[in-house]
């Protein structure tokens, strides 16, 4: 089973390896002829991963861990080539679609497979350790290829599309040589009764309803801050160096990763979580007191605690979650954190609108906030 952990390292790598991740709306602009269209695209992605979060994620209760793998990694190559080669909108709406499922099948799935590996090794207690390892490899994926395709643009969007391609069925190749856990157990018949009993358990725990909240609250409006930040950067840094500004914050998120276990391992989780959000919180209200060069750099150091953070709340999402329903509960969050993500982004868009994108950054570093208290209570609760 210890063969799945290193393997997902592997297949962290190939599917975030993606040249085209940065220029996203500006290649679907020039296929659609229209930002607005561009941004219905991106929007049409996320509206699905939303949407089929929970269903997948009783789908790989019910099918097992290898086999969403697989497949995710095969719907999500077939979303890119569908990038790759559209000639209009339907093709790209139609690779949204497909990207969005590839997405909803990785996120209940991923660390639940590497739960119930370590859990087979009867390892599960470093999970916090194997699972920063593994997501480190995303931040180190996403700078090198940020870095490749600076050296690329020159030859068309189009390109670092189709050469995105190679990496995804890559992933394919290593998604086959998993092992379904053995500790995984397969899901009731009827799927609705799954869903309710995981919706039971979640309501009845207290603990991981919180934390279910929080990180719909955290994700929602950090994931859609992030957006607005590269556009508010570049009213402060030259078109050129944002790409740096990406590569720098993504080298930082690859560190805070790699040493994630071994900070959790200090620290009691809700400690780390509570640590994060006031250093955010402070951190980004000055850059955006500032609003000169600084900015961006004090906006980077953020990463730093990015790792620890990420990894200290899913080690303590995983200890609560149940074998039987663990992508179901998985996905559940998932499809929380997707909602909020949609009304955080909406406020942003209509603030961004009304009175500028620094207001519109601020309004998600606000919304961020708020679970502050929620891990507050928790750690004085001792959790």
């Amino acid at each position: 089973m210890l063969k799945n952990i290193r393997l997902l390292s592997t297949h962290y790598f190939f599917s975030a390896f993606k040249f085209h991740f940065a220029f996203q709306p500006i290649y679907f602009a020039q296929v659609t002829g229209s930002y607005t269209a561009a941004t219905a695209v991106l929007s049409v992605a996320t509206i699905t991963s939303a949407l089929m979060d929970i269903p997948t994620g009783m789908f790989s209760d019910k099918m097992g861990r290898k086999f969403t793998l697989v497949l995710a990694s095969v719907l999500s190559t077939v979303g890119i080539a569908l990038y790759a080669f559209a000639t209009g909108s339907a093709g790209l709406f139609l690779g949204a679609i497909f990207c969005g499922l590839g997405q909803c099948l990785f996120n209940g799935n991923n660390n639940a497979l590497l739960y119930e590996s370590l859990k087979s090794a009867g390892q599960e207690n470093q999970f916090h350790h194997y699972q920063g390892r593994a997501a480190s490899m995303v931040s180190l994926a996403l700078g090198l290829a940020a870095l490749c395709a600076s050296f690329l643009t020159g030859h068309g969007l189009r390109v670092l599309f189709i050469l995105s391609i190679i990496p995804q069925v890559l992933s394919i190749i290593v998604s086959l040589c998993f092992k379904e856990p053995r500790v995984h157990a397969a899901a009731p018949e009827k799927n609705l009764r799954h869903l309710k009993e995981a919706w039971v358990k979640i309501r009845h725990n207290t603990r991981l309803l919180w934390l279910i909240i929080a990180q719909a609250v955290t994700y929602g409006a950090d994931d859609s801050k992030y957006q607005f930040q590269s556009a508010f950067f570049n009213t402060l840094w030259p078109t050129w160096a944002i790409g740096i500004y990406l590569t720098l914050n993504q080298a930082i998120c690859f560190l805070s990763f790699w040493f994630s276990g071994r900070i959790v391992d200090r620290f009691r989780e809700t400690a780390l979580l509570a640590v994060q959000q006031v250093y955010w919180l402070v951190s980004q209200t000055i850059a955006l007191i500032l609003s000169n060069v600084m900015t961006p750099i004090i906006f980077i150091s953020d990463a730093i605690l990015f790792g620890p953070g990420m990894v200290a709340r899913d080690h303590l999402l995983q200890k609560e979650f149940t074998d039987g329903q663990r992508a179901t509960m998985g996905s559940v969050a998932t499809f929380a954190s997707s909602i909020a993500f949609a009304l955080v982004s909406f406020g942003i868009g209509i603030i961004s609108d009304h009175f500028g994108l620094a207001a519109g950054v601020g309004f998600g570093v606000a919304m961020s906030a708020t679970a502050l208290p929620v891990y507050v209570w928790l750690f004085r609760k001792g959790f």
